[in-house]
């Protein structure tokens, strides 16, 4: 089994419009209720800071989601989103097209403007997103450059929800893949991650798409070992009531680090 995901695997197991449905209406009562909330807050939380802002965004593995990004467009000037299938790709470009059959993000759009006081602007926060995204990229992070055969000026902040445990296959990977988004973050860039504590899996429609399981040691280890300094970790284990099945998790994790300054 190769360190890392393969497109062609990936693409075979995983349904982004499928995905999108199953995981992102929020209020549905799937396990991803906590998960949007949690990640949702924590975002929200450090883009409004002030600490956490500057000229350019990367987010990686965006694929067909854009929830991480609807707190961020006041706090940077430009974000560049990022695909690694062209099935993602296709799914992103309906929602940045305004595509009627683009997946509705209304619930957590919703969520995330009542959050920041600003209750009846959905389309206008949708809108500003849309308007901040500069460029749609390619992304492979098991290249020393992710973003091959683009090459951009540092970045100020990368973001990646649940993306490298989705792309990695072992601990030794992912720090790898760390080590090479470092080569896009300058000297004490942020680096914000968001993710499932312990998943194996997750479901999508008959499908089990893999997941590296990680954990709160894994997650410190990882780190440290390529280059960033972790300024906040946070988790939320799994209710003990909760009876959904659709993935072995244990928790989830919100980790805001920073990349040393050599």
């Amino acid at each position: 089994m190769s360190d890392f995901t393969k497109a062609s695997e990936y693409e075979k197991e995983f349904d982004p419009r499928l995905y999108l449905e199953t995981y992102f209406h929020l209020g549905s009562g799937s396990l991803a209720d906590d998960f949007l909330r949690f990640t949702l807050a924590n975002f929200h939380r450090v883009f409004t800071s002030g600490g956490v802002t500057g000229n350019t965004l990367i987010d990686i593995g965006t694929g067909p989601s854009i929830y991480q990004l609807l707190s961020a467009p006041e706090s940077f000037t430009e974000i560049i989103v990022t695909w690694y299938t062209q099935r993602e790709l296709k799914e992103l470009q309906k929602w940045m097209n305004k595509d009627p059959d683009a997946f509705d993000w209304l619930s957590i759009v919703k969520h995330v403007c009542d959050m920041e006081g600003n209750s009846g602007d959905y389309g206008k926060k949708e809108d500003t997103l849309r308007g901040k995204i500069q460029q749609v990229l390619h992304c492979d992070v098991s290249k020393t450059n992710p973003l091959e055969p683009v090459v951009l000026p540092k970045a100020d902040c990368l973001t990646a929800a649940v993306c490298l445990e989705a792309a990695c296959r072992s601990q030794d990977s992912y720090i790898t893949a760390l080590k090479n988004l470092s080569n896009l973050l300058k000297p004490e860039g942020h680096l914000l991650l968001a993710g499932d504590l312990g998943a194996n899996y997750y479901e999508v429609g008959a499908n089990k798409v893999f997941s590296l399981a990680v954990s709160e040691t894994s997650l410190k280890n990882a780190l440290s070992k390529s280059g960033y300094a972790i300024r906040e970790l946070v988790t939320f284990g799994k209710p003990e009531d909760a009876t959904y099945d659709t993935s072995d998790y244990e928790g989830f994790y919100f980790l805001h680090a920073q990349k040393s300054k050599v």
